[in-house]
């Protein structure tokens, strides 16, 4: 009777837990928790992995997960890392597992990256007397709220006893099912965060020249600022400034004094992030003044950017290549959203790639990460199991 290969042995254990691991993401859907509220979901991965007979430490300092699964043999440490918290979204799939919680949703796919993980873990712990080396799951909170869960548990020595040779991780996208995309060097672009707090002098409707309307001296920041990153920029850089809020008045025929507008600049050059908020306030000064107002200005510089190490990113596709086949591994653009990977990155060579979740036979364009619409196909559960698990079963330097 011939051997079952390595390869055989994963794509057995992956189908023998597919099932149970799709039934625990639409759990994780039903009950999604937001940044720094992750005990539930973080109660439920410590326990399964404890079962298992994976050693668990649970991050005192947030509800971080992190499980140690040390092989039959001797060989090397290898971490893979995913993320655990919801969005403060409503959902609108109209699933019959759609979020029962009001104003939370998993519409960024880490209850998928949560799930592949755990079902990785099995996988990997039902291969441990032939398994060389340790492996250590990373189960990470709060990436989607800086300064995210990644430093914390870098901290309390997630990545410490042993040290992983690399470390790796997977994100859900828009790309087909059956498909990854991975790029070595910049990924995911460096994010800073604003606060704009702008000053005028309230009034009545009917007499504005009394009054120095906020919305308005708004209103030519939000222009002026846009105009500033298209005047700023190396046209060969890439770089985006985004108002994702705006607040100010309390009723239609009075006219406020203050308006409050927070926002993300992002960008693959971290040094191009600290160089436009000077530019910004400098712009937001002369507006802000020129319009008889005033402005309090608040700025976080937040996560750096994300790094595939070029040697690791080629080790991916080659894993790829062989469960999903060479066509279905495609380079991707490098976009400026901000993953707070980027920390472990910064300690251990390692890559990240994007899983595609979109069905290929649904109609219309896909919704994308952060639409409340969004619907990945679970059948990419098994597939980013698979990858994970190879990613440690057949690894090499």
């Amino acid at each position: 009777m011939s051997q079952v290969t390595g390869e055989e042995r994963v794509k057995q254990l992956v189908n023998q837990h597919e099932k149970a691991i799709i039934d625990i993401r639409r759990d994780f859907h039903m009950y999604p928790e937001l940044s720094g509220q992750e005990e539930r979901t973080a109660g439920i991965v410590a326990a399964y992995l404890e079962k298992l007979g994976i050693n668990v430490q649970r991050c005192r300092k947030s509800h971080g997960v992190i499980g140690r699964l040390t092989g039959g043999k001797p060989g090397p440490v290898i971490a893979l890392r995913a993320d655990m918290d919801a969005l403060p979204l409503q959902e609108k799939t109209g699933l019959p597992y759609a979020s029962t919680i009001e104003g939370k949703m998993h519409a960024c796919g880490h209850d998928v990256h949560t799930a592949i993980l755990m079902g990785t873990a099995a996988v990997l712990a039902s291969m441990r007397d032939t398994l060389a080396g340790t492996v250590v799951f990373l189960f990470q909170p709060s990436e989607e709220f800086f300064p995210g869960g990644a430093l914390g548990m870098i901290e309390e020595g997630g990545i410490d006893s042993p040290r992983p040779d690399s470390i790796f991780a997977l994100h859900t996208s828009s790309h087909p099912t059956g498909q990854i995309a991975i790029t070595p060097g910049p990924i995911i672009g460096s994010v800073s965060t604003l606060s704009l707090r702008i000053f005028g002098k309230g009034g009545h409707f009917s007499r504005p020249h009394l009054a120095v309307d906020p919305i308005v001296v708004a209103s030519h920041v939000v222009v002026a600022l846009n105009s500033m990153i298209t005047r700023r920029v190396d046209p060969l850089e890439s770089a985006v400034l985004t108002f994702g809020m705006i607040q100010g008045g309390t009723r239609d025929n009075i006219i406020g004094d203050m308006v409050v507008l927070r926002g993300n600049i992002g960008s693959l050059n971290e040094a191009l992030c600290v160089q436009l908020m000077d530019e910004l306030e400098k712009t937001v000064k002369g507006v802000t003044e020129g319009m008889g107002a005033t402005y309090k200005l608040k700025y976080i510089h937040g996560y750096p950017t994300t790094r595939n190490d070029p040697q690791k990113t080629d080790y991916v596709r080659e894993i790829a290549s062989r469960v999903l086949g060479p066509s279905h591994v495609l380079p991707c653009i490098p976009t400026l959203g901000g993953e707070d990977m980027a920390y472990f990155l910064q300690k251990i060579p390692g890559a990240m790639f994007f899983l595609g979740v979109q069905d290929p036979d649904s109609e219309g364009p896909p919704a994308a990460n952060h639409d409340p619409r969004f619907n990945p196909d679970e059948r990419s559960i098994a597939l980013g199991m698979e990858l994970m698990s190879r990613l440690v079963v057949d690894y090499h330097p």
